[in-house]
């Protein structure tokens, strides 16, 4: 057999070198991407973007895929592509437009699955406190000629959950003028508040306590009533009471006095200027075993804040009592200051 012409050879010698370039050329990686829902897709990428990338699935043709269903790519070279299996017969083939304003739109075959996003859950709002604690410590000391200190501490704690409100108070002083004590005084009390509805709540009140100078060695009240909030805004809530109370007193000239009053009480508490605050609380028990007798308390406090937590208060106490141990005036009047701390 004779052999082809020598310029042939040379040809044929081109012609596969030129193939074998353009195999190369061709010969484009392939990616296969893990789907969140679980699937793959073996292709490659035609565009891709911030959001989507359009994806060559072969046989599946071009689809558009979020890259938020992305869960992972994996690079396959080219001598190592797979072939993609043949799909079958009842899979149907996404339609695919390539016009500018649909060529971000997602197209997924049937069994790429679209995951919902669960929308996120709103903010719950802050949970009120419900309990409160207001510390207060002060001293008063005077050195003239008549040398006199005077040393007192007070807290009141309330307790505050949907309908109930609960309030401790506790006070103590005591001071000496010219080595005369001239203070000795504790009182405690607990008041618990029911609410039926905005405006109109129940109530219970009792309390003890011992006044030295007073000469009263023990007294001890308790009584219920109702309450009407008459006026509440941010900046003045005025409240009035109605109620009865049962009083048994212990005096140091060894005698008992048991009295049943009827109770009314005003409370009022008005934000001043520049965050001062003002509370206010008159007390009326009118005797009913002697309708000329009766018994006052006023209790006044003014508060200024110093910082968040942080107060100086002054207090006014004045308490009139027509029935005073022998040899007591009638009227006793306290101002007081010290420094408040809330937490």
């Amino acid at each position: 057999m004779r052999n082809p012409p020598r310029h042939k050879r040379l040809a044929t010698g081109l012609s596969l070198a030129v193939l074998l370039a353009c195999a190369q050329l061709w010969a484009v990686d392939s990616v296969v991407l893990h789907l969140k829902n679980g699937d793959r897709l073996t292709g490659t990428v035609a565009a891709e973007n911030s959001t989507n990338l359009i994806f060559n699935a072969g046989l599946l043709g071009k689809i558009t895929i979020p890259i938020s269903e992305v869960s992972k790519r994996e690079i396959v070279p080219a001598s190592g592509v797979e072939s993609l299996p043949k799909p079958q017969s009842n899979q149907a083939k996404p339609s695919v437009t390539n016009s500018p304003a649909t060529t971000l739109a997602t197209a997924i075959p049937a069994n790429v699955s679209q995951i919902p996003v669960k929308p996120a859950a709103p903010a719950k709002p802050k949970r009120p406190k419900e309990w409160n604690t207001e510390l207060q410590l002060g001293m008063n000391l005077r050195y003239s000629t008549a040398d006199a200190r005077e040393y007192l501490a007070a807290m009141k704690t309330t307790y505050a959950h949907e309908k109930v409100r609960q309030t401790f108070d506790y006070n103590f002083t005591y001071g000496k003028t010219e080595q005369i004590i001239s203070a000795n005084r504790m009182t405690g009390s607990s008041k618990t508040d029911l609410d039926l509805s905005k405006r109109i709540y129940l109530y219970n009140l009792g309390g003890a306590g011992y006044d030295e100078v007073q000469q009263i060695d023990l007294q001890y009240e308790i009584g219920p009533g109702f309450g009407v909030n008459l006026i509440t805004r941010t900046n003045f809530v005025w409240k009035s009471e109605l109620g009865f109370s049962y009083q048994d007193k212990f005096q140091s000239d060894q005698t008992e006095h048991i009295t049943y009053s009827a109770r009314l009480g005003e409370l009022v508490n008005v934000t001043l200027w520049n965050k001062i605050v003002a509370d206010a609380k008159v007390e009326y028990f009118s005797n009913l075993q002697s309708p000329g007798d009766y018994r006052l308390r006023i209790e006044g406090v003014l508060r200024y804040p110093i910082f968040k937590n942080l107060s100086v208060n002054i207090n006014v106490i004045d308490l009139y009592d027509t029935l005073p141990a022998p040899g007591v005036d009638k009227n006793d009047l306290q101002i007081r200051s010290a420094l408040g701390l809330k937490f």
